[in-house]
């Protein structure tokens, strides 16, 4: 049961609504891969307003600048601080793997560490040096306890990430969870659900066994962990069938021949990352909420993602049609 009132959220929405509007969409991205050069490419994100004050060459500093501020107006209007935690796990994350890698290394991460965790990257370090994890969520602290001592041991930077990415998914269903919200839970479950079918379809086309996949899949999803484990070592088309009949199977399936041949990958990894797109999507028809809020926040996070491969591509020289390759659907 959720316990907040919609109408709570009232002026939030009538927020991110108006903000909606000035969104860099799938048309402006366009406009982007076919301008002439990355300086051009630039002024769309300028005519939104989000690239003011900067220059084509900064838009790494105005692209985290966007999502900075996006994140504190979404926190100031969010009235159940647990949903700003969750939306912060994935950079908690992110930091946790930075650091631990760069301890066993000896490097400095600091160029490469975000601001965007519950917490900060000094915080997150003073826990990993004390070892005591007060202010860490529990599934990241069970996990930065676990990768710490794996990498002592046998020095293995992917079973770090796979530790982390899991507590992740773990952790913001289980917040989601908290929370109430029908939507937050439906999103947190697909997120787990995706995550673990890109896993296997991954896994496979590697050659990894069965029993790495179990060390990878996250509990709490709607595709039974068992099913993928048991169609995992009979082949890809016995794994598709699972996906198949599962709540993701006809978003999925144009892929599935490019993987049933051992194509490129890219058109599943887009199909995947589109099915949660189109969850946010499906808030549109909400007239006020929390849902739209939370919406807007992951749909910036879309764009800005976006407009950085562009940018990236277009200063690179890549061809628009590989550039439109690798974009995913836009939530504006």
């Amino acid at each position: 049961m959720k316990n907040y009132s919609d109408r709570e959220y009232l002026s939030a929405t009538a927020m991110v609504r108006g903000f909606e509007n000035h969104m860099v969409d799938r048309k402006g991205l366009q406009k982007m891969i076919d301008a002439r050069s990355a300086e051009e490419a630039f002024k769309v994100v300028a005519d939104t307003g989000m690239g003011t004050g900067f220059s084509y060459e900064e838009y790494e500093d105005c692209l985290s600048k966007a999502l900075a501020d996006t994140y504190r107006l979404v926190g100031e209007a969010c009235k159940d601080p647990r949903v700003m935690e969750l939306l912060r796990y994935k950079y908690d994350g992110h930091n946790l793997k930075t650091l631990l890698k760069a301890r066993r290394t000896g490097t400095d991460p600091s160029a490469i560490l975000s601001p965007l965790g519950n917490l900060e990257p000094k915080a997150l370090q003073e826990e990993l040096a004390s070892g005591r994890y007060e202010k860490l969520n529990p599934r990241l602290a069970q996990a930065a306890e676990e990768g710490g001592e794996l990498l002592a041991k046998v020095c293995d930077p992917q079973m770090v990430d796979i530790l982390v990415d899991r507590a992740v998914l773990e952790a913001s269903l289980e917040t989601a969870r908290q929370v109430g919200n029908r939507f937050l839970v439906e999103y947190c479950t697909a997120q787990t659900d995706i995550a673990n079918i890109r896993s296997a379809v991954r896994l496979k086309r590697m050659g990894k066994d069965v029993f790495f996949l179990r060390r990878v899949l996250a509990p709490g999803g709607k595709v039974d962990e068992g099913k993928l484990c048991e169609a995992f070592p009979k082949g890809m088309e016995e794994l598709l069938a699972v996906v198949s009949f599962s709540d993701y199977g006809r978003f999925l399936e144009p892929s599935f021949d490019s993987l049933r041949t051992g194509g490129t990958l890219t058109a599943f990894e887009r199909l995947c990352d589109n099915y949660l797109v189109s969850l946010l999507a499906g808030t549109r028809m909400i007239s006020f909420g929390l849902e739209p809020v939370v919406a807007y926040l992951l749909g910036r996070e879309n764009e800005i993602k976006a407009v950085r491969i562009v940018m990236a591509s277009k200063l690179a020289g890549v061809s628009p049609q590989q550039i439109t390759e690798r974009l995913r659907d836009s939530y504006a």
